[in-house]
């Protein structure tokens, strides 16, 4: 029983060695796309597959034909053994017809022995009347005395006759046990035949139990197999629709930088005929803040609140100088206040923020606002994969680096803000010299990497703001990252 075990523990790790090799191996020829012959990298990879399990099955039905005795007994002197259990079948059927007629004989002689016994009784009785004639017939005693003798000489003839077919019930109950002991020899060798063969068909069943097993789990390795091929043709549906998607983002930048080019020259051109310098633009944000009304009485508050924060910003940006702390300088309509204190009653979070609506310069003593009111839910989850860009250059210099970066910070702005990120973005904890380090990172790689991509740190909602944590992958695996705070 122990190397039964121990056969069966081998067959088991062995087999998971060769499928774990037989993976191994697939994934390696998938990845690198070799080919065998004319066969294409996804046929090869097939073939592959094919083999090991081949080889596992092969491992398998040696190792148990030779550690197994009684399983090649089975498997190629089964013919034999039931053309032997035949035979016996055959001898045994032929031991019960001998018993059944040497039972018939001994009841014929026991019928025969029982006349000869009446007979005798009968005679015995007829000597008895003899006797007793002879006493009252005295005349005829010559011819009793005949009698008598001859009645003695039969009756010694029957004697004899009885031993004699005694010896013979006795001979024939002595062939009879000898013949009921062969008897059940043959049915104990029968039995023995039978529950050997019995063992033997068990373990067959056993071994095509296993041969399903193995046949199963290749039909699993191939649909594996299927669904990592479809895996990979959906990568590469995706990289190219982000390759498309990147391709039209760097031609967004790119028009981006002209704009921004042009508005520069455009606020250089108008601080030279203001002569002085613009404080506030048009579109800044001056305060902001997450609201949910839980008494609706308290609206008015809150936004006076969020009055105050921009009043004070605004102050801060066109100069102390020429404005007192305490004066009001930001200014919005009544029914601007009214209509968005009506739009947080429904008791729902909402991000508020106050905007400038036109250019000042420093000096100004009045700001014109108005408010924006968005509904505060989550936009990305924690582990989201914002943006990806690739990094197919192996010269990666500083400046590389830098462009690489600042190309996957831009995507991932822009994303958010088309997502409805109105917060900033930060990346890491917030310092420089995180996004420092991870440049000279990447910088001192050998081999350089596939792609950077742009992950969300923590669930982000409307307000933000978009905390990002910067992966570098090689050959799909992540070989650094910036860490969190």
């Amino acid at each position: 029983m122990t190397s039964a075990y121990i056969l069966i523990a081998s067959i088991l790790i062995l087999g998971g060695l060769i499928a774990a090799l037989g993976d191994r191996l697939g994934s390696k020829v998938g990845k690198a796309r070799l080919t065998i012959g004319n066969l294409r990298p996804k046929q090869t990879a097939v073939v592959v597959t094919v083999f090991t399990g081949t080889l596992i099955a092969a491992s398998t039905f040696g190792i148990l034909l030779a550690f197994s005795k009684s399983l090649r007994e089975g498997l190629f002197q089964l013919d034999e053994i039931q053309k032997q259990l035949r035979i016996t079948k055959a001898d045994l059927e032929e031991l019960s017809t001998d018993k059944e007629e040497t039972e018939k004989e001994l009841q014929q002689v026991k019928t025969e022995q029982s006349a000869v016994e009446k007979k005798l009784e009968s005679t015995n009785k007829n000597f008895d009347e003899a006797k007793q004639q002879l006493k009252s017939f005295s005349s005829q005693a010559v011819q009793l005395k005949a009698d008598i003798q001859m009645l003695l000489n039969e009756r010694k003839q029957l004697r004899d006759n009885k031993i004699q077919l005694d010896q013979q019930v006795e001979q024939l109950q002595q062939e009879v046990s000898r013949r009921d002991e062969e008897l059940k020899q043959g049915k104990a060798q029968i039995a023995e035949q039978t529950r050997t063969l019995n063992q033997r068909q068990s373990r067959l069943q056993s071994l095509e139990k296993q041969q399903s097993n193995l046949q199963a789990e290749i039909n699993r390795r191939d649909a594996e197999i299927t669904k990592l091929d479809q895996a990979i043709d959906e990568k590469d549906r995706v990289l190219k629709d982000r390759e498309a998607q990147l391709k039209q983002l760097e031609r967004e930048s790119a028009y981006l930088q002209r704009q921004v080019a042009i508005l520069e020259q455009y606020y250089q051109t108008y601080q030279e005929l203001r002569e002085r310098k613009i404080a506030i633009v048009r579109g800044q944000v001056l305060s902001i803040g997450a609201v949910r009304l839980v008494v609706p009485k308290a609206g008015k508050d809150v936004i006076d609140e969020l009055l105050r924060k921009a009043n004070r910003t605004a102050i801060e940006l066109v100069g102390k100088e020429s404005v007192k702390p305490d004066e009001r300088v930001v200014k919005i309509t009544q029914g601007q206040v009214q209509q968005l204190i009506q739009n947080l009653q429904d008791g729902q979070e909402y991000v508020v923020r106050i905007i400038a609506a036109g250019n000042y310069v420093q000096g100004e003593k009045e700001v014109r606002v108005f408010a924006d009111i968005a509904l505060n839910q989550k936009i990305f989850s924690e582990g989201e994969t914002i943006a990806i860009i690739s990094m197919d250059s192996l010269d990666l210099t500083d400046e590389i680096i830098q462009a690489r970066l600042d190309l996957l910070l831009s995507a991932t702005q822009f994303r958010a803000r088309r997502s409805g990120v109105l917060g900033g973005i930060q990346v890491g904890d917030g310092r420089l010299k995180t996004v420092v380090d991870f440049i000279e990172t990447v910088k001192q790689l050998e081999g350089g990497l596939d792609e950077l991509q742009a992950v969300a740190m923590e669930d982000t909602k409307t307000i933000g703001p978009l905390k990002l944590r910067l992966i570098g992958i090689k050959n799909d695996d992540i070989i650094l990252e910036t860490k969190g705070e």
